[in-house]
């Protein structure tokens, strides 16, 4: 679920806080929940966007990616935005750093559904994916 704050600051400029909760999949079949925080504004209708994300699976591993629209506006069927995988604990150390593509789509009743893509080689792939938490 998504939610937005607005500010109509002036005819052609709008400012936006956007917060979200929710859950995760990976086609790696890790799965989890997300809560996300950050701005949006619109000026003479380009959008531009700076979001924080906090992901966490159940083993009590984290990261937080960062994302940005690339193209689109919120208002659309599925902008389209770059993010960065910022920090993590222990699969996901193995990418921070990696720069990846998505795009959200909007829903009925504030709920949104979102798919993202990271270009990584198969061997990084399944280090993340066969990843064994120490005991």
């Amino acid at each position: 679920m998504d939610k937005y704050f607005n500010y109509d600051v002036g005819k052609e400029r709008q400012f936006l806080t956007y917060s979200s909760e929710g859950l995760f999949t990976t086609n790696m079949g890790i799965n989890g929940i997300v809560e996300c925080k950050g701005i949006v504004e619109i000026i003479t209708g380009i959008t531009s966007s700076n979001i924080m994300c906090k992901y966490a699976e159940d083993n009590g591993d984290i990261f937080f990616a960062q994302f940005f629209i690339k193209r689109g506006t919120v208002s659309e069927d599925a902008p389209v935005q770059s993010f960065d995988f910022i920090s993590g604990t222990g699969r996901w150390e193995e990418i921070v750093g990696q720069k990846c593509i998505g795009a959200y789509t909007p829903m009925a009743q504030k709920r949104f559904m979102w798919k993202g893509k990271c270009e990584m080689s198969d061997k990084t792939l399944e280090r993340v994916k066969n990843y064994k938490k120490p005991n």
